[in-house]
């Protein structure tokens, strides 16, 4: 499904509970040739600049949206890109919401199992492999929790 039936839906007010959103390969800033993109992609040295725009387009677009004003929403933005060094690979993470303190950071160490965790204790839902773990925390003071 592409991102024109996400901007009828928060037009129409249609939204799920839960949207997972990923970048199309024009937009990952991956820079792909043009035979791996497909057609009306722009292939140059600007990849991560379109990658940008389609980021700041998306959220504009539900930030604008009238239910975003009148629900408790949330967008996480995650940048997972490993630079393939023998460090441990560090994943920004931008949790906005509708209803919280804006300008919030953590110092507190996170993995992709405490997303899932964080995302499965919103919904009230059972844990699910390792987001069970004992060591695996909810983002909370992210999502306006202490």
């Amino acid at each position: 499904m592409g991102l024109n039936q996400l901007y009828d839906d928060l037009a129409s007010g249609n939204v799920p509970n839960l949207a997972f959103i990923a970048p199309n390969q024009c937009h990952d800033m991956h820079g792909r040739f043009s035979t791996e993109v497909g057609p009306g992609c722009s292939i140059d040295a600007n990849n991560i600049a379109q990658g940008d725009a389609a980021v700041k387009a998306l959220i504009t677009g539900i930030k604008s949206s009238k239910m975003w004003k009148e629900g408790n929403n949330v967008i996480v933005t995650v940048w997972d890109e490993n630079d393939y060094s023998s460090l441990p690979n560090q994943v920004l993470t931008i949790v906005d919401t509708s209803y919280a303190p804006t300008g919030i950071s953590s110092n507190k160490a996170y993995n992709h199992f405490s997303l899932l965790k964080t995302l499965e204790a919103g919904f009230g839902l059972h844990y699910l492999n390792h987001a069970a773990d004992k060591g695996v925390k909810t983002m909370s003071d992210l999502f306006g929790g202490n």
